[in-house]
């Protein structure tokens, strides 16, 4: 019974911390490129940017509140922003135009489809891209976990 408790808190742990890196991980150096210099999430995708931040910060609110079941919500919608412009530009055929591509274009600029094929395409992350992508999948690992265990 113990362990179980322990476990409990060790996932609340790991998502508090995990969080906090993630909202962080997106200002940090993903990779560098040559002429660009350093590229951090925030400076490629501002607006997509603070929506990760925000599903982030958003799971620990969730625990606080003891809203354990609702925890998923937060990962899946970091992961949406994360490949939505990605997912929008697999699913629209090319040359047509789609029944939502007046509300998804103004969602996603030529910045947000370049940096969801960046970070789909990193071959060497910097120290900032290492600690976003631990604190990704962590995140996600951890939500998910919370929220079936509750």
């Amino acid at each position: 019974m113990g362990a179980i408790k322990k476990l409990g808190v060790d996932l609340n742990m790991a998502v508090y911390v995990s969080a906090a890196m993630l909202a962080l991980g997106v200002f940090l150096p993903l990779t560098n490129i040559p002429i660009y210099g350093d590229v951090s999430y925030h400076r490629i995708a501002k607006v997509e940017a603070f929506l990760v931040v925000v599903f982030a910060l958003s799971a620990p609110v969730m625990l606080f509140l003891k809203q354990a079941r609702r925890l998923f919500f937060a990962p899946v919608g970091v992961w949406v922003v994360l490949f939505f412009p990605a997912l929008k530009s697999a699913l629209t055929p090319k040359g047509s135009k789609g029944m939502l591509s007046g509300i998804t274009d103004g969602a996603s600029g030529v910045m947000g489809e370049f940096s969801a094929r960046l970070f789909l395409n990193i071959a060497s992350f910097e120290w900032g891209g290492l600690i976003f992508i631990t604190a990704l999948l962590t995140f996600t690992a951890a939500c998910l976990l919370k929220a079936l265990k509750s």
